[in-house]
C-alpha cells in the first residue's frame, strides 16, 4: 500500500490540482457573464444568493476527490451548526488544510450549511489560481495581519453579510496560524511570559479579531450562535498544500467536534469575553489530550455523551457530487472542445481576460469590486 502511494500520489495530487483549476477558471467566466447584476442593475441581494449556491456547487469537485479518490473519512460528533442562524465558528488551526476538510463537515451535516460558509483567511490566498478569484466572489474575509486594517475589514464584512439578509456562519481561527514546531514554542514562551498554563495541542489564540468580530455582529444584531469546533487526527498529518498537490498527500481520516453557545451564554464585556475565549482554548485543549491520550489510533474518538454522531452521507448527497463532477468537467470538456474551432468560444477567453484587467486593474480584486458598488448603492463609505 506504501508503495502504491508513493508511486500513484503525485499524480493523484496532480489529477486533483489540475481538476479544481480547470473547472474554476470555467466556472470565473461563467461568474464575469453575470456581473451586469451588479455592475448595472444593482441587484446586490439577488447576487450573493446566486453567487453563495454557484460557487458552493462547485465545491463537489473537491468534495468528490477528498472523499472517492484520496478516501478520507470524516467523523463529526457534537452540536448541529444551524443553517438560518448567523454565527461566529471558532476551530483550532492544526494544518494549513482543516478548512478544506471542514467543507466535508458542512455537506454531512446539512448541504445546504456549504452555501452560508464564509471564512476569515490569510490574505495571501487571494491570488491562488482560479480558486482565488471564487473566494473573493463568495466575500471571504482576508486579513492582511495588520490590526488596524484588519479590523476595518471585518467591520466591512459584518456590515455587507447583514445587508445582504443571509445568515452566514463565519469560519475563523483565532491562533492566526497553523501549529508547528516552531509556532508551539512561540505559544509556549508566550504562555511563559504571562504566567499562562502552557498548552502542547493547541496555541494560545490572539483575540483581537475574535472580540472585534463578535462586537461588530452584536452591533449589526446578526450573531445568535458561536460555535467552537475543535479539529484533530488520528492517524497522519499532513501539514500543508504542497504535500498535498506534489505527493497526494492526505490524511486517513480527520474528527470534528462541535460545540454550539447562545449568544446569551457570551460575556457583553470585551474582557470577560477574551478569558471566556481563553476558557475555550484551555476544554480544546484538555479534549485534544484525551483523544491522543488513547495509543491506539484507530480507536482514538471524541467523546459524545449528549449530542450527535455524524458518520456518512446519504445517497442524495452522493448524487449530488456525482452529478456536479459529471457536469463541471463535461462543460470543460465542450468549452475546449469547441474552443478550437469556434471564433465565438475563443471570443470569450479575451473576455475573460479582459473582465480579469478591469477588475484587478481598477478595483484591485473582486471582493473590492463588490463592496465598492454595494458601497455606492447603500451610500456607505469605508476605506480599507
Amino acid at each position: 500500500m506504501e508503495l502504491l502511494k508513493t508511486v500513484f500520489g503525485p499524480v493523484l495530487g496532480f489529477t486533483f490540482a489540475f481538476v479544481v483549476f480547470m473547472t474554476s477558471l470555467f466556472g470565473n467566466y461563467i461568474i464575469t457573464l453575470l456581473l451586469p447584476m451588479i455592475t448595472v442593475f444593482n441587484r446586490h441581494r439577488q447576487w450573493r444568493e446566486l453567487m453563495d449556491r454557484a460557487v458552493t456547487f462547485w465545491t463537489v469537485i473537491p468534495l468528490f476527490f477528498l472523499k472517492f479518490v484520496f478516501r478520507i473519512k470524516v467523523r463529526v460528533t457534537g452540536d448541529e451548526i444551524l443553517y438560518d442562524k448567523a454565527a461566529v465558528v471558532v476551530m483550532n488551526h492544526r494544518t494549513r488544510l482543516d478548512w478544506l476538510y471542514y467543507w466535508m463537515v458542512l455537506w454531512r451535516m446539512n448541504p445546504w450549511l456549504a452555501t452560508t460558509n464564509k471564512i476569515a483567511l490569510k490574505q495571501l490566498l487571494r491570488h491562488v489560481p482560479g480558486v482565488g478569484f471564487g473566494m473573493q466572489v463568495q466575500q471571504f474575509i482576508f486579513l492582511k495581519r495588520d490590526l488596524e486594517v484588519d479590523l476595518k475589514r471585518l467591520t466591512r464584512a459584518v456590515e455587507y453579510y447583514s445587508d445582504m439578509n443571509r445568515p452566514y456562519q463565519i469560519l475563523m481561527f483565532p491562533e492566526g496560524t497553523d501549529r508547528t514546531a516552531f509556532t508551539l514554542k512561540r505559544s509556549s514562551d508566550f504562555a511563559k511570559k504571562n504566567g499562562l498554563k502552557e498548552l502542547k495541542n493547541v496555541l494560545y489564540p490572539r483575540s483581537a479579531g475574535f472580540l472585534h468580530l463578535v462586537k461588530e455582529m452584536r452591533r449589526n444584531d446578526y450573531l445568535e450562535y458561536i460555535y467552537d469546533v475543535t479539529i484533530a487526527y488520528p492517524k497522519d498529518i499532513v501539514q500543508n498544500e504542497t504535500d498535498m498537490v506534489l505527493k497526494g498527500s492526505l490524511p486517513s481520516e480527520v474528527h470534528y467536534h462541535i460545540k454550539r453557545y447562545h449568544i446569551n451564554e457570551i460575556p457583553r464585556n470585551e474582557e470577560e469575553l477574551n478569558h471566556w475565549l481563553h476558557k475555550v482554548w484551555y476544554e480544546k485543549e484538555e479534549r485534544l489530550e484525551q483523544f491522543y491520550a488513547q495509543k491506539a489510533k484507530n480507536k482514538r474518538q471524541f467523546n459524545c455523551d449528549d449530542g450527535f454522531v455524524w458518520l456518512r452521507d446519504d445517497f442524495r448527497q452522493n448524487g449530488v457530487v456525482f452529478y456536479g463532477l459529471l457536469f463541471w468537467v463535461s462543460m470543460v470538456c465542450a468549452y475546449f472542445y469547441h474552443f478550437t474551432f469556434m471564433p465565438f468560444v475563443q471570443c470569450t477567453l479575451v473576455f475573460l481576460i479582459l473582465n480579469y484587467v478591469y477588475v484587478y486593474g481598477r478595483y484591485g480584486s473582486m471582493e473590492r469590486l463588490i463592496y465598492t458598488l454595494w458601497e455606492k448603492t447603500t451610500k456607505r463609505v469605508h476605506v480599507v
